[in-house]
C-alpha cells in the first residue's frame, strides 16, 4: 500500500443517509430512489486519496405486516439489502419500531454503528472512519475512536448539519447536490 494512503472504513447510518439523500436529490423531480443510489461508488470518490477497505451500512429492518403499505416497504427494503449485497456492502440490522401513531422509528441502529466503529478502531482494522450521519448520539462513539489514535471525518449535508459531530470530528464534509449527481442514474437528470 501507498505510504501516503491511509486505511479506510466508511460507516453510514442508512435512514439519516437516505432523508439526506433525498434532500440533495430535490431537483431530480421526486423521481430519486434509495436502489438507483450507487453506494460503493460513492464510497470510493469519498475516501480518495484513501483506500477504502470495507463499507458498513446501517438499517432498521422491516418487520412483515399484513397490509398492503407494509407488504410494499418490505420488499423494497429487501432489495436494498440485495443490491448493497451485490455492491460488498455489509449491512447491520436494528429494530424498526412502529409507534400507536403508525409512524416507524428505528431503535438501537445507531448503538450498532457506535459500537462497531469503535471495534474496528480497536482492531486497529482501519486508519481513518468516514462517519455518515447527522446523529449527534455519536459523538462518543467519534471521541472513543479517536482514541485509539483514528482519525474521523463527519460526512453530512450543510442544511441538518450536526454542529456535535463537526465540533468532535478531525475533518468535516458537507456534501453538495452534484457531489451524488454522479452516483444516480444520468436518466434521472
Amino acid at each position: 500500500m501507498n505510504q501516503n494512503k491511509q486505511r479506510a472504513f466508511v460507516f453510514i447510518d442508512g435512514n439519516n443517509f437516505y432523508f439526506k439523500l433525498k434532500e440533495l436529490s430535490s431537483r431530480v423531480d421526486g423521481k430519486f430512489k434509495l436502489l438507483d443510489f450507487n453506494f460503493r461508488g460513492f464510497a470510493e470518490w469519498l475516501v480518495i486519496p484513501n483506500q477504502l477497505i470495507e463499507i458498513h451500512y446501517y438499517v432498521g429492518a422491516l418487520k412483515r405486516q399484513r397490509n398492503e403499505k407494509s407488504e410494499k416497504m418490505y420488499a423494497d427494503q429487501q432489495k436494498l439489502i440485495g443490491k448493497l449485497q451485490q455492491q460488498k456492502i455489509a449491512i447491520t440490522l436494528g429494530q424498526l419500531i412502529q409507534h400507536p401513531d403508525k409512524t416507524f422509528h428505528e431503535k438501537g441502529v445507531d448503538v450498532r454503528l457506535a459500537v462497531e466503529m469503535i471495534r474496528f478502531a480497536r482492531q486497529d482494522k482501519y486508519d481513518i472512519a468516514y462517519l455518515i450521519s447527522s446523529d449527534t448520539d455519536l459523538v462518543a462513539a467519534v471521541e472513543e475512536t479517536q482514541s485509539f489514535n483514528k482519525r474521523v471525518q463527519y460526512v453530512g449535508v450543510a442544511k441538518g448539519q450536526s454542529f456535535g459531530l463537526t465540533k468532535v470530528a478531525d475533518d468535516v464534509r458537507l456534501l453538495r447536490p452534484e457531489d451524488i449527481k454522479t452516483f444516480l442514474p444520468q436518466s434521472l437528470f
